[in-house]
């Protein structure tokens, strides 16, 4: 219940008080995707909604269209809220003349850009654990492994944090 009251008090009840995001980090199948779709229907007319892209779908996105297109679509130039859900899941990296990018870490820079330029918040998911789990579960790889210091350093300032602890549900 502590877990709904947290994701009520950042994400409905501040809603235009609270200046952030969410990120919603916990093991799979303990409802983050579920609870952001039913936020998305309640706010589909308001001024608040959001887009909505899986990191699975970023992967496939960049393979049929362009890394350009993709930032087009839901980077720096969309100006609006944006739900990335299951962050840490998929491996979105492609080389760029013999440098391997990490196209989820790049998205999430330009949502920070967009974020501190003009305010639109990006909300997202993780079954991964964070740095601060790390003495906890010291054999899994965390956000910070997959997107750097540099990234996670950026998403701790654009978003609320929120750990949903339990088991699955499914």
């Amino acid at each position: 219940l502590s877990v709904y009251r947290q994701v009520y008090e950042n994400f409905i009840k501040g809603l235009e008080e609270n200046n952030k995001g969410i990120l919603l980090i916990g093991s799979v199948g303990v409802g983050k995707s579920f609870l952001m779709k039913v936020f998305q229907k309640l706010f589909k007319d308001s001024p608040r909604r959001f887009k909505w892209i899986n990191a699975y779908d970023i992967a496939d996105f960049i393979e049929y269209y362009s890394v350009a297109e993709l930032k087009e679509t839901y980077g720096r130039n969309l100006k609006a809220d944006l739900y990335i859900d299951d962050i840490g899941s998929s491996n979105a990296t492609i080389s760029k003349f013999g440098n391997t990018t990490n196209i989820i870490a790049e998205l999430i820079t330009e949502r920070y850009d967009l974020f501190v330029s003009e305010g639109f918040k990006t909300h997202l998911s993780s079954n991964r654990v964070t740095s601060l789990d790390k003495k906890q579960f010291p054999t899994h790889v965390t956000l910070e492994d997959m997107y750097g210091i540099r990234v996670l350093d950026r998403l701790r300032e654009m978003c609320e944090t929120i750990v949903w602890k339990g088991e699955s549900l499914r």
